[in-house]
């Protein structure tokens, strides 16, 4: 058993004294680790694996805290359970920063080191990050199965990749050809749609007339283009068949401007007469529509870009300007030819990767893509039909919308770092690959053939992303740990993943296993700072997870970052927050110490003895009566939050039942005046109780939890909080009666603070109070009767009245509850005049703020104009000072009746 370094007596709790002493014990004796048993009830997540390019950040500490809660729950529940852990290579982006790193210490390019050695940084790159990532997971508490861990450039992994690469071929559904790809001229790679982002910036539209080929009069066609470098690569003109303006046009031929090559004017229904002058330039190897028009016409297809961003030798005097470069000059010339009609300030849509922030360029290509639509109908009726669920629901109209209208996908990638593509090809005299004798795909080499060489282009990071739920657990190879834990139960991510990696796992599922990858999809939110802005380095907004366990603890972090993540909302989170995390995390400290300081215990805190209690339920005070029902109810409750995987309603229960309930009253009205001794059965029922909440809080906050159940009684080596049986509803006696006339009581305690803490009354203060009951409410009044100790101990009654239909005292406030009536004479505690006019300059102040947020709300400009979440704020001021003005009114009209 790990020892304690905390006793009983300590006020504050320090997570830096207990929480690495609990992850060594746990990982020592395997608690973490899952045995492939197919025939066990099993439970199985599979970690969205991290990618190596540097430290988590807050959004992984949210969703490993989710996970981690139900990966212990379900442990506590005696599944199977397995978390399975892992690390992505992430090839552009890995590949990006080591690639900054080389050039910032050594003033080299990947090329100045030959890929060989690149990739020999890159792996070292990984090893040192990767180490980082798990420790930090560690710190976190993640109880994951580290001994399973896989990279996703693994030997076993890599074998997975390309296997389903062959089978995607010799199913058909990989093919190879030039096509307009997504162009990353900085890191000079193709990319999938998903990689890009459409940006809108301001530019130009600039009206740029063509000189039509006749014998006649000089004559133009003018067109509108946003960027004139493409004019380079025109290989025609187009207008709609149906525009009168042009029709006499079509077939005739015009002059490329700048380059004076003659081209067709064609017609084409895809032309937008509306749009700009009506005629469009078509460049077939620099615009997707243009690609289209191009193939329906048979176009020349002329590519004048080269792949870092340069005009190539098609751009005759352009050649070796940057793209935007050539751009300027373009125009210039155009300007002095007088071919520049007009330029006028356009909003454009601008393609942008993902990656490196670059400008994205229409490309024609040489690539390998996926055949995606035979691949998403199985995924697409899986979570129609119920197979496969969302929470929120929401979600599945967006996965839908894309699945639908899903596009081939580009898996070929001009990188050095990750998986070669497993196609060899014949070589000519010089060792170069020769395309004109053909390629074999394997993912071995071809009969060893040493005049073969493997293509050198690696795939898409999310072609191995997408196998992780299977390949993870040995996929091809029918492993027992495939068949114990495969499909996994749930998928646990943000929405900003859900096209790149969650909508491809199902179809790679489906395929490749015939079953879904998982039955349950839990889509977080995304962290966001406080004011809701994205957190960037640029910003300086983030919040690193570590730096709030360093000053918060662990539990602290996981317990806040779950308690904000309502379903589907993003969380705009303050460093601030956590102390929520803190107070409770000591606010549990603290609750032990009420029972624990009378129970005999060694040097380490630890109990000497068992404390039990002999009571039967109805034998048990009412207040330890309505705290089973309590607690019953709440598990129920929990359970019932869980199944609809709203983790942060789960945690609010226990905070609320534990903090609200288990706290400030149950204990309150338990613990013995000062100097006197509480007794062992009541030591025992609130140890008990105790017990039950630290295994209701263990998966949410599991170091305080577990240190804490080690001081509730003795244990054996191995009889952990982690492993213990996650608490049924059934299991705890409960009667509704009980707890209902002890919440009635509640309230009336609650009336009384309220009228001391509205009439300035110290809450230490003694007080005489009258509670008045209709004559049905018999068995409240005489447990009201029975009980006034509680009136005491938590409102400092020392005068307690109890009857039917009692007449108001004079000089008295009153509060109603339900059909009781409980009235706290005031006379002689406060002075009555000058209480009086205190309310009503406060109702005066009051009154006048709620002019000003009327005024406000009744003007339209504001109304319609401001942010919502703004003129929420002001409706929710109006709601709040009504309802304070019609209390202070009410106090007033008591005192006025003095």
């Amino acid at each position: 058993m790990a020892e304690s370094d905390t006793g009983p007596a300590s006020t504050v709790y320090d997570p830096s004294q207990i929480e690495d002493k609990w992850y060594r014990y746990w990982e020592e004796n395997d608690f973490f680790k899952a045995n492939d048993d197919p025939e066990a009830s099993s439970y199985s997540i599979t970690m969205p694996p991290p990618n190596v390019t540097g430290r988590l950040h807050i959004g992984h500490a949210l969703q490993d805290s989710i996970q981690d809660a139900l990966t212990r729950i379900h442990r506590m529940k005696g599944d199977e359970t397995l978390w399975m852990p892992g690390l992505d290579h992430a090839g552009i982006a890995t590949q990006n920063v080591v690639e900054r790193k080389i050039a910032e210490e050594d003033d080299l390019t990947r090329h100045d080191l030959g890929r060989e050695a690149f990739v020999e940084r890159v792996y070292a790159w990984k090893k040192e990050y990767g180490d980082i990532i798990l420790r930090q997971k560690r710190t976190l508490g993640d109880s994951c199965d580290w001994e399973r861990s896989y990279f996703t450039m693994d030997e076993d992994f890599s074998r997975a990749v390309q296997e389903v690469f062959v089978q995607l071929y010799e199913d058909g559904l990989i093919y190879r050809g030039d096509y307009l790809v997504n162009w990353d001229p900085a890191n000079e790679t193709a990319l999938s749609d998903e990689e890009v982002n459409n940006e809108e910036r301001a530019g130009h539209l600039w009206h740029v007339r063509y000189p039509l080929v006749t014998d006649g009069e000089p004559d133009y066609v003018t067109i509108a283009t946003t960027r004139p470098e493409t004019i380079l690569g025109d290989t025609a003109l187009a207008v709609h068949p149906d525009d009168e303006r042009y029709q006499h046009l079509v077939g005739q031929t015009a002059r490329v401007p700048v380059l004076d090559r003659e081209i067709p004017i064609i017609a084409d229904e895809y032309i937008d007469s509306e749009f700009g002058t009506g005629a469009l330039k078509v460049t077939p190897a620099h615009d997707e529509n243009d690609f289209e028009i191009g193939e329906r016409h048979d176009l020349d297809t002329i590519n004048v870009m080269n792949p870092n961003g340069t005009i190539n030798a098609n751009g005759g005097p352009y050649e070796g300007l940057d793209r935007f470069a050539a751009r300027d000059k373009i125009v210039a010339d155009l300007d002095a030819d007088g071919l520049l009609a007009d330029v006028e300030e356009h909003t454009i849509n601008v393609p942008v990767s993902d990656r490196s922030g670059a400008v994205i360029e229409p490309l024609i290509s040489r690539q390998w893509f996926v055949e995606m639509e035979p691949l998403a109908e199985p995924a697409i009726e899986a979570v129609r039909d119920g197979t496969i669920t969302f929470h929120p629901k929401r979600w599945e109209n967006e996965y839908f919308r894309w699945m639908e209208n899903i596009r081939d996908w580009c898996i070929s990638r001009q990188l050095w770092w990750g998986h070669q593509i497993p196609v060899w090809y014949y070589t000519d005299d010089d060792g170069n690959p020769d395309p004109e004798r053909g390629y074999v795909v394997s993912v071995d080499r071809p009969d060893n053939d040493e005049e073969m060489v493997q293509d050198e282009d690696v795939l898409d990071t999310w072609f191995s992303s997408w196998l992780a739920p299977f390949a993870s657990l040995g996929w091809p190879d029918d492993t027992d740990a495939l068949k114990t834990f495969y499909p996994t139960d749930v998928l646990v991510s943000g929405y900003d993943i859900l096209f790149f990696w969650i909508a491809r796992m199902v179809m790679a599922g489906y395929h490749f296993t015939g079953k879904p990858p998982f039955t349950e999809i839990f889509i977080t939110g995304m962290v966001k700072d406080e004011q809701g802005r994205w957190m960037s380095k640029s910003l300086g907004n983030g919040i690193d997870p570590l730096e709030m366990v360093d000053q918060y603890g662990a539990d602290a972090t996981r317990f806040t970052l779950t308690l904000l993540c309502a379903q589907g909302q993003d969380i705009k989170l303050a460093p601030s927050k956590f102390e929520m995390g803190r107070n409770f995390a000591n606010k549990i400290w603290n609750a032990y110490n009420v029972f624990g300081q009378f129970m005999e215990t060694d040097a380490q805190g630890h109990p000497m003895r068992t404390y039990t209690d002999g009571r039967d339920f109805e034998e048990l005070e009412m207040v330890e009566q309505w705290m089973l029902h309590r607690l019953h109810t709440a598990i129920g409750d929990i359970e019932d939050a869980l199944s609809r995987y709203r983790l942060n309603e789960a945690v609010s229960i226990v905070y609320d039942v534990f903090w609200r309930d288990y706290c400030d009253w149950y204990l309150e009205l338990i613990k013995p005046p000062y100097g006197e001794s509480m007794d062992e059965q009541v030591i025992a029922r609130a140890a008990s109780i105790f017990e039950t909440l630290l295994q209701l809080l263990h998966p949410f906050m599991p170091f305080v939890t577990e240190e804490l159940w080690w001081k509730v009684r003795p244990r054996e080596e191995g009889d952990a909080c982690i492993v213990s049986d996650w608490p049924t509803a059934d299991a705890i006696p409960h009667d509704a009666a009980t707890h209902d006339t002890f919440a009635h009581l509640q309230e009336l305690i609650s009336g009384i603070r309220s009228i001391k803490s509205d009439y300035g009354v110290g809450a230490g203060t003694e007080v005489s109070a009258v509670i008045s009951l209709p004559e049905t409410a018999t068995d409240r009044a005489a447990a009201m009767q029975a009980y006034p100790d509680y009136f005491e101990q938590l409102a400092r009654v020392t005068d307690l009245t109890v009857g039917h239909d009692l007449e108001k005292p004079t000089a008295s406030a009153s509060v109603v509850v339900e059909d009781s009536e409980v009235f706290v004479p005031l006379k002689g505690m406060i002075d009555l005049d000058k209480e009086r006019e205190r309310l009503k300059a406060t109702i005066a102040e009051k009154e006048g703020f709620l002019k000003s947020v009327e005024g406000k709300l009744q003007n339209d400009q504001f109304v319609t104009k401001a942010p919502d979440d703004v003129v929420e704020r002001e409706r929710q001021k109006k709601r709040d000072v009504t309802a304070e003005l019609k209390r202070l009114r009410a106090n007033l009209k008591d005192l006025k009746q003095v």
